[in-house]
């Protein structure tokens, strides 16, 4: 039985390495190394590294972490609430359950 192979999807790919480089620079923005990063959010600077080159295999835990300490979590947990976006609402608004009603008798 062939083994499957792993195939790289173009456009995470490229989301995670967009993600990485505002990660990096909302560090240089805060004036921290990635040393300095990896301590206040608790992770190695290996996996600050691996964030910022866009590695798909940095955990979701160590993601928050250095959200954290770069101030922005909330936004991202905002973003990713679909009641709060337009295309969230809207989606919502189409799969809501219409209740149906019994004739009188």
């Amino acid at each position: 039985m062939p083994v499957e192979r792993y195939q790289p999807d173009p456009v995470a790919e490229n989301a995670l390495r967009t993600l990485g480089e505002h990660v990096s620079a909302w560090r240089k923005l805060h004036l921290l190394t990635q040393q300095q990063m990896a301590t206040r959010a608790g992770v190695s600077k290996p996996v600050i590294t691996r964030l910022e080159r866009g590695d798909a295999g940095v955990g979701i835990g160590a993601l928050m972490r250095v959200l954290i300490v770069i101030g922005i979590e909330n936004e991202i947990l905002t973003a990713l609430d679909p009641y709060q976006t337009r295309f969230g609402r809207e989606l919502v608004a189409r799969t809501q359950v219409q209740r149906v009603r019994k004739p009188p008798r």
